[in-house]
């Protein structure tokens, strides 16, 4: 539609513009150019309006990459998070070839959250992989995706997200950085060991509706991304037990629907 587009290329130009703020774009740095022993691999959520909001990554690619964690982005289709999930296991598996020795971390926003602990989880992804950031994720499930044209699995409930939830959330050695700003419909909370980087402040200037959207270009976001990479946890860390968290207990005061998920 005209008008999903035209609000597809304003949240573009406000991300880039936003990335130029107080100097120069910051220029793609050589994946070699620092000594870092960790990759990551950059995943976008889904599309706005079937428009893959990917290209505006750059920044935060490049800002990783500046600092020391060589990244690359990936971007999923968002269509069947198993198929999605395979595709993230295809990407690590090569780039665990190309880089034996180094770490991987797995860098994603909203439904990406959900794929990426889809592999890591089902797929046994978590023997390869070191650190997962996951920003704006509904772990156990977001009212939106109930009405959505895709990832209908993130729906509250589905067999998908029971699957997905049941036994511990958080396998292997891993580790799990939970990130929301605090406009979100749920807060992204999983059991077993977890750092909760939560709540970011808003970005001011930009709507309320679009903060979700907003997350992976808000520098404040890119710093605390890059000290998780790092292993460092500027937030609470915790360790709940299996079965304390549920799809009620997670909605946020603005998820649609709120009232009914809690109570």
């Amino acid at each position: 539609m005209v008008a999903t587009s035209f609000i597809t290329r304003t949240l573009v130009s406000i991300a880039v513009g936003a990335a130029a703020v107080g100097g120069t774009l910051l220029a793609p740095a050589a994946a070699e150019a620092a000594p870092a022993t960790t990759r990551v691999i950059v995943m976008p959520g889904q599309a706005l309006g079937g428009v893959s909001l990917a290209p505006a990554y750059g920044q935060l690619v490049d800002y990783l990459t500046a600092q020391g964690y060589p990244s690359q982005l990936l971007d999923l289709k968002g269509e069947d998070i198993e198929r999605d999930a395979a595709t993230i296991g295809a990407s690590v598996e090569k780039l665990h070839k190309q880089h034996p020795n180094d770490k991987i971390a797995l860098v994603a926003h909203s439904i990406s959250g959900i794929t990426s602990r889809t592999y890591l989880k089902l797929g046994d992804g978590h023997r390869l992989v070191d650190t997962y950031i996951a920003m704006g994720t509904a772990q156990y499930g977001s009212p939106a995706s109930c009405t959505a044209d895709i990832a209908r699995e993130n729906c509250p409930g589905t067999p998908f997200l029971r699957k997905l939830n049941a036994g511990d959330d958080t396998p292997g050695t891993t580790k799990y950085f939970g990130l929301r700003n605090a406009r979100e419909y749920a807060d992204g909370h999983l059991d077993g060991g977890q750092c909760r980087v939560t709540p970011m402040p808003e970005v001011a200037g930009v709507p309320t509706d679009f903060q979700h959207t907003y997350e992976p270009f808000d520098r404040n976001a890119w710093k605390l991304i890059a000290t998780s990479l790092g292993g460092t946890c500027k937030g609470t860390y915790v360790d709940d037990p299996d079965g304390k968290l549920t799809a009620r207990g997670s909605m946020l005061p603005d998820a649609p629907m709120y009232r009914e998920y809690r109570g």
